[in-house]
């Protein structure tokens, strides 16, 4: 099966185990790959939506995996007992979504070995949650896929001390690793950033003035660390 490179990165992340739950499964590719290639044992597919669930079924019997590969209807971890999953993997949704489903579902987060996470949104906000949160990080990759930089990252229960904001900003795992499509990213974000400066030229309001201070402090940042890639 033809699998995009984002997906065969979360694949990679996930290692291996007894039990995968893919939370949001949308097709169900994930898991059935993640099964029919001996990675897991067995696999939980969710999703919230009954559509995706029916196509992902579809997929699952298709593979021949039915009896291995459990469906459920749900929101988040709410499909899983504590314990049930010892990795889990939730993408393709903002950063303040799964900030919310691994609080409401943080029994089943904190006894699960890794969490494969990949926010669409906040991720600079999402790695902090994850570290106030019981939780380390443990590995980060970036894909560019369709147009699109995808962040994936893998997190485990642990201490972690918050990292300082470049970190939290662009990853320090991904900024030691450095590599050609955190350099691309690095320098589409500088792009953006003088863009906004630029709208910002001529006006002159509190929150304009808060918003140029923001930006020239993360556009400092951003080049800080392309140079620092590039060297």
């Amino acid at each position: 099966m033809q699998l995009s490179a984002r997906l065969e990165k979360l694949i990679e992340l996930a290692g291996s185990g007894s039990c995968a739950a893919d939370i949001g499964t949308d097709h169900g590719m994930v898991p059935i790959e993640l099964v029919r290639r001996g990675r897991f044992e067995r696999a939980v597919a969710s999703d919230l939506r009954e559509g995706p669930l029916t196509a992902a079924s579809v997929h699952v019997r298709q593979a021949g995996l039915a009896d291995r590969i459990s469906l459920r209807l749900g929101d988040g971890l709410s499909v899983l007992s504590p314990g049930e999953a010892d990795v889990i993997l939730i993408s393709g949704m903002g950063g303040a979504l799964m900030q919310r489903m691994l609080t409401e579902g943080r029994e089943a987060a904190a006894s699960a070995v890794r969490l494969v996470l990949s926010p669409q949104s906040e991720i600079p906000a999402f790695r902090s949650f994850l570290q106030k949160n019981g939780f380390r990080i443990a590995d980060e990759a970036i894909v560019f896929e369709d147009g699109k930089f995808y962040v994936l990252m893998t997190a485990e229960p642990g201490k972690q001390t918050p990292w300082r904001k470049a970190d939290r900003l662009y990853g320090k795992l991904l900024l030691k690793a450095g590599g050609e499509t955190l350099k691309a990213f690095l320098a589409r974000r500088i792009e953006v950033l003088g863009e906004i400066l630029r709208n910002l030229e001529g006006q002159e309001s509190p929150g304009a003035e808060r918003k140029r201070r923001e930006t020239e402090e993360e556009l400092a940042l951003a080049r800080e660390a392309l140079n620092g890639i590039s060297q």
